[in-house]
């Protein structure tokens, strides 16, 4: 892969990024992945801001995955690699290789994006962009994106966790910020479970926005081969999100 076309960052893994176990946040994982793609967009010329002040514009997270073979911990300075995977007419790709202090790589995630209009929130075309095409490298990681998740339609004896949109739930793309999604999941999910695992693997499936003051339920289901999934719902039950923590 072409050296110039990969941006590397360091990481400090901070007191708020630990549970109450000191175990490292999936949160913050998602949070420290999704910044570091935000600044190397913004270093090769198309991030977010940019997109929206110059043309109304910006990224949208569609898809989400992440595989870790041990998570970091307090005071660790981490190395996140991340580079452009391909570029379609309407999707492109971005991968992530995180190593630990000791330069070994315990972790690799795939993300897929879209570019919208925030009038009309209709997708653009993203190859259109030079500064993007040209970005695409066509290297993948070892970890595949989520297909369509199915996740079975909850019923009376499923556990349910509702919760109103609120003002800190709000990204500057005016709707519910992508990592705040897996925060309602993990609030859903008994906190003893948690602390008793570890995630190995996290997928995502963004579906349909969610805006302020809305309300959606937020369902899990652990799964008799390991995994737990998750949906999250809106009150007409539409899917918002989808996603499978596998525990380790």
């Amino acid at each position: 892969m072409n050296e110039s076309k990969i941006n590397t960052y360091s990481y400090t893994v901070m007191p708020q990024d630990l549970d109450g176990k000191r175990h490292f946040r999936a949160v913050s994982l998602e949070m420290m992945l999704l910044n570091i793609a935000g600044k190397a967009a913004n270093e090769r010329n198309f991030g977010a801001f940019k997109l929206i002040d110059n043309g109304g514009i910006s990224w949208v997270l569609l898809k989400f995955a992440v595989e870790m073979s041990s998570m970091p911990v307090e005071d660790e300075i981490l190395s996140v690699s991340t580079w452009v995977g391909k570029v379609g007419s309407l999707l492109t790709t971005r991968n992530f290789e995180i190593r630990n202090q000791s330069g070994e790589v315990i972790g690799y995630a795939a993300t897929e994006w879209a570019l919208i209009n925030l009038e009309t929130r209709r997708p653009i075309n993203i190859a259109a962009d030079n500064e993007i095409a040209e970005c695409a490298t066509g290297v993948t990681v070892p970890v595949t994106l989520p297909g369509r998740l199915t996740v079975p339609e909850p019923d009376q004896n499923t556990p349910r966790h509702t919760v109103k949109v609120s003002y800190s739930d709000i990204d500057f793309n005016g709707h519910t910020n992508s990592t705040q999604y897996l925060q309602w999941m993990l609030d859903a999910y008994p906190i003893e479970k948690i602390y008793e695992s570890r995630i190995a693997r996290l997928e995502i499936i963004y579906v349909h926005e969610v805006l302020y003051g809305e309300t959606v339920d937020v369902y899990h289901m652990d799964q008799n081969d390991g995994p737990t999934l998750f949906v999250v719902k809106d009150q007409k039950g539409n899917d918002c999100v989808r996603a499978r923590i596998l525990w380790k």
